[in-house]
């Protein structure tokens, strides 16, 4: 599924970590790694740890995300909250051609994502990759 969207995982606000699990199989088997911000995890990181391991034909890994706050605050001081005043936060001198309040207002969506992580699942004979996506759970979820 090259273009399939991506899975949401919803994170509980308060929550420190987050644990996601891939899961594939092919013949021959599929080896399985962790894709951040377009590039491979590497074992040095200590806020990511992945464990795989095999079960018959599946190889599965579980990906777990520490310190799920920096994605937290990250993302608070992109997005203002929905009732800030446009009036007393317009910037002095602004492009023509460009609103920048106009991106956090497009995709409300958008507004609710912490980070995305890609599964890369791999043999031989190709590539398969699957997108989760970290999101903040609302009230209503």
């Amino acid at each position: 599924e090259p273009e399939a969207e991506p899975v949401p995982v919803l994170v509980p606000d308060g929550a420190e970590t987050v644990q996601l699990r891939c899961r594939a199989q092919g013949v021959p088997g599929v080896w399985l790694h962790w894709e951040y911000q377009g590039h491979a995890l590497s074992p040095d990181q200590p806020r990511f740890q992945t464990h795989q391991w095999r079960e018959g034909p599946w190889t599965s890994s579980l990906l777990t995300v520490a310190n799920v706050t920096l994605d937290r605050s990250r993302l608070r001081s992109r997005f203002r909250p929905l009732n800030w005043d446009r009036s007393q936060s317009r910037r002095r001198h602004q492009y023509r051609n460009w609103d920048g309040d106009r991106d956090r207002d497009e995709d409300p969506e958008q507004n609710r994502t912490l980070s995305t992580f890609v599964c890369v699942a791999q043999n031989p004979l190709g590539t398969v990759r699957r997108r989760f996506q970290l999101r903040l759970a609302g009230t209503g979820t």
